[in-house]
């Protein structure tokens, strides 16, 4: 029987492509990739309805710059109840020019209101492979109709 000898070259060359395949980066805690809350949610009055606006994140909640954000999911609620059940009012998607210039500060306005009621508003950013971010709020408002100036 006939062995073939391999040179010493060829298989730590052979040793190291194996060695490349697959894996490019350590595995990271999906805990970790959730995008950050939306930051200084606020929400007004105005003559259209209640407008909220906040700060888009631009962080995973582990630190690193996150360029996948996709959509944000806009939940309210009876502002009277003590335990308050949120239902899903909007997604605002982010357009690719906001998705691109990075646009810090985005709004939103909630034209299905009455005046005199309480709401309660939460924002929750949402990214492309659908992780979500802890909800930014709950913020609370009485809508009062303003007139226009």
């Amino acid at each position: 029987m006939k062995r073939l000898a391999i040179p010493p070259a060829v298989f730590l060359i052979g040793v190291l492509l194996a060695g490349a395949c697959g894996r490019k980066n350590l595995p990271v805690a999906p805990e970790l990739v959730r995008p950050r809350a939306p930051a200084t949610l606020a929400a007004s009055s105005t003559p259209e309805g209640v407008r909220l606006t906040w700060l888009r994140p631009v962080q995973y909640s582990g630190g690193q710059a996150m360029h996948d954000l996709d959509r944000f999911f806009v939940e309210r609620a009876p502002g009277e109840r003590e335990a308050p059940t949120f239902v899903r009012v909007a997604t605002v998607v982010l357009e690719d020019r906001f998705r691109f210039r990075k646009e810090r500060r985005l709004d939103w306005l909630d034209h299905d209101v009455k005046p005199g009621e309480r709401y309660l508003y939460r924002v929750i950013a949402v990214t492309r492979d659908g992780s979500r971010s802890k909800p930014a709020g709950p913020i609370a408002i009485r809508f009062e109709e303003k007139t226009a100036p």
